[in-house]
Order: C-alpha cells, then sequence, then structure tokens
C-alpha cells in the first residue's frame, strides 16, 4: 500500500512503509525477524496500519529516550488515543518539572541507598525459591519461579496484604495490553488496569498496608496515587526477564557454566537477558517540533513508536546481535529506557534478578527445556509485553 491510498496521516516524503502489523498473533510471538526487516528498510518506518512512525534502530531510539523536550511523554505512551486519555498523567506520562514530583518520592525509597538494607532478605527469598525449585525437579520457570518470586520481593517490600496478592500479577499483565492498538487484547487490559488500581487504591483505604514498608511510608506522605508504580508496572517485567533467563540459560549450557564458574559475570549476564529479550519492547513519544532524524523530517505533533526491543537487537550496535554472550556486558542496553524516564525500578530488579540467578547457580547445573511437558514453552501473547507465558524446565542439581 502506498501513502497516496492511504486516509488519514501521510509519511513523510521519503520515509519508508511497512503493511507489517506489529501486534499480529504471530509477530508479537516471534517479533525478532519483523524488527530485522523495518531496521532494513530504514532509521524511521511508515507503519500503514496504525499510521505511525516507528524507530527501529539502535542509535535513533537512545538518542530519542534521551531528548525528552522535543520527543514528549506528556500526551501520552501508548499508541492508542483511549489508552492515553484513561491513564491520564503519571510518572509514566509526564515530563519535567511535573515528572520529578512523580519520581523523586519514588527515588527516594528505590536508589541503591535505600534499598541496601534489603538486600538480605530478597537473597533470602532468592534462595527458598531456588531451592524449591531444585527440589522439584520440573517446574514452570513462570507459573512455579518468576512470577511468585517476583510477587514475594515487590508485595513484601511495599508491605501488600497476603490475602489477594496472588492476583497482581495477572493483572499487571493483562493491563499492559491498554499500550497497544485497538483490538480485543487492549480491551480487555482496560479491564484489568480498572481493578488493578481498584485493588491497589483498597488496600491503601483499608489500612491493610504492612506498617513502615514503602506503600505505607507513600501514603503517609499523601503519595498513595505512587502505590501502583510498584504493582504495575513492577512486577511482570521482571518476571519477563527472569523467565527469559532461564530459556537462555537452557538453550546455551556453556554459558551457564560460565556464570556458575564465575559469580562476577552476573550483572553482565543479566545485561545481555535484556538485550536479547527487551520485556518491554515499545512505548510512544510526540514530537514536540520538527524534528529530523536521520534524513527522515517529524513533524511537530507526530506519535512515534520507540521500539526498545528491536534496538537492542540492532546489528549496526551489537556485533553479532542475536547470539547470547555472558561476558558481552552489554551496559548500554535500552531495556530500561533511558534519560529523565528511565526505569525507576532498575535498582530493585537488578537486585531481584541478580539474587536469584545467584542462588540457582549454587544449586542448579543444567537447565533443560522439559519436552515431556505437552504445553510447552509458549510465548506471551501480549500488546507491550515480551516473555513466556510457560517454560517447564528440568533441572540437574548441583
Amino acid at each position: 500500500m502506498t501513502g497516496r491510498e492511504m486516509s488519514g496521516p501521510l509519511p513523510p516524503a521519503g520515509c519508508p512503509v511497512s503493511d507489517v502489523d506489529l501486534w499480529s498473533d504471530a509477530v508479537l510471538t516471534d517479533p525478532f525477524p519483523t524488527y530485522r526487516a523495518l531496521r532494513d528498510l530504514g532509521p524511521v518506518v511508515w507503519l500503514s496500519g496504525p499510521a505511525m512512525l516507528a524507530v527501529p534502530r539502535f542509535q535513533p531510539v537512545r538518542s530519542i529516550l534521551s531528548d525528552w523536550q522535543r520527543f514528549s511523554s506528556a500526551d501520552g505512551v501508548a499508541v492508542g488515543d483511549g489508552a492515553n486519555r484513561m491513564m491520564g498523567e503519571s510518572i509514566l506520562t509526564s515530563d519535567p518539572p511535573v515528572h520529578d514530583r512523580y519520581r523523586k518520592p519514588l527515588m527516594d525509597q528505590l536508589s541503591p541507598n535505600a534499598l541496601a538494607a534489603m538486600v538480605p532478605e530478597v537473597e533470602a527469598t532468592a534462595v527458598r525459591f531456588a531451592s524449591a525449585a531444585v527440589e522439584a525437579g520440573r517446574f514452570d520457570a513462570v507459573a512455579d519461579l518468576a512470577r511468585p518470586y517476583s510477587l514475594t520481593v515487590v508485595a513484601d517490600l511495599i508491605g501488600l496484604p497476603s490475602e489477594g496478592r496472588e492476583h497482581y500479577p495477572a493483572l499487571a499483565e493483562r493491563a499492559f495490553n491498554v499500550m497497544g492498538p485497538a483490538n480485543e487484547r487492549s480491551a480487555d487490559g482496560f479491564a484489568a488496569l480498572l481493578e488493578l488500581r481498584t485493588r491497589t487504591n483498597e488496600a491503601c483505604r483499608a489500612g491493610q498496608l504492612a506498617a513502615g514498608r514503602r506503600a505505607d511510608q507513600l501514603c503517609h506522605m499523601g503519595r498513595a496515587d505512587l502505590v501502583g508504580a510498584y504493582t504495575w508496572p513492577g512486577i511482570d517485567t521482571t518476571v519477563n526477564a527472569l523467565g527469559a533467563a532461564v530459556a537462555l540459560f537452557a538453550r546455551h549450557p556453556d554459558q551457564w557454566a560460565r556464570v556458575r564458574a564465575d559469580r562476577s559475570l552476573i550483572p553482565s549476564a543479566f545485561n545481555e537477558v535484556l538485550r536479547l529479550h527487551s520485556p518491554v519492547h515499545y512505548f510512544t513519544r510526540v514530537a514536540t517540533e520538527p524534528v529530523d532524524v536521520e534524513g527522515v523530517a517529524i513533524a511537530e505533533g507526530s506519535r512515534v513508536l520507540v521500539m526498545y526491543g528491536s534496538a537492542n537487537r540492532d546489528e549496526r550496535r551489537f556485533g553479532d546481535p542475536d547470539r547470547f554472550d555472558v561476558t558481552r556486558n552489554p551496559t548500554e542496553q535500552l531495556a530500561f529506557g533511558r534519560g529523565v524516564h528511565l526505569c525507576v525500578g532498575i535498582n530493585l530488579a537488578r537486585i531481584e534478578a541478580h539474587s536469584l540467578l545467584a542462588a540457582l547457580a549454587d544449586r542448579v547445573t543444567r537447565f533443560e527445556i522439559d519436552g515431556a511437558d505437552p504445553s510447552g514453552p509458549q510465548w506471551l501473547v501480549n500488546n507491550t509485553l515480551h516473555g513466556f507465558e510457560h517454560l517447564p524446565v528440568r533441572v540437574v542439581a548441583a
């Protein structure tokens, strides 16, 4: 389809056009060949379906994420207008100086210094879940390990009541669908996001929060509105990264052997997992003025799809980008974003992941995909998230 055949907005002059549906089940299940094709087309590509510009290459994505003045989050970061209207102002959907009012209270709780005292607690939780996994021998790395582990860490940190906390991961996962275009998944995501907010607000109002924990502190500061930053998106993104880590180590036992032989590689290995399987594959930004991006003229007011998951596999930045190498240490990977909107929970996510990988390294010689499980590995089909829905594995104990 050419630009002249389309109704509505037209692509900028000279901008390549693609008819690909990034939100089809097939692409969401295995997006990387499509991302490669988009990168080959150019630094900016017009998606004819949503009539939107997409940025699939590393350097332009990094530049856009670093330039909040010209690429704003204040008009929302979702693809669809309905989601952007519904979500309103938040840490995700604001720019400085408004953004600072959301970010500072959370950073005060989530800086390395603020989290230092709870590291032993997270490490103990990691040991408990890793030990249970090894004892079981066979388990689902998402349902039995990554999801309950991350939920426990976050829920204990903020002081959620034990009763009902098990509902949060599934609701948060479904809620991420609102970030995509209007489709059946996004409609379900609106319902999930509403329920998630209701549950979080009720826990705050009903005095169910553990005294002195992060959520209780925010409520006493009059910032109960920030508790939702922990329950969404503070759980599922880490779940997806941990599930991907287990899958990669199962498929590359030599890399797991390297980590077991040298635990100092754990931070590098986690960065490589995030690069290969970014838990969130895209958000959007809106151009506040005309901007030239590598020869493509982006008009003021254009909504741009910023493709984290594609950028992190850009062969222009990473040699042999589809190869898993725990020694690569791609500290510049963009899974956590960049600039003022760098993920506020980055330090907590690293503590969670590093602790669990260390606990598993002490106990597991080898991971294997469990071919006897009829469900098999299944990728999550979600408008925004990338990760496993099911990942049956076996472990060989150390």
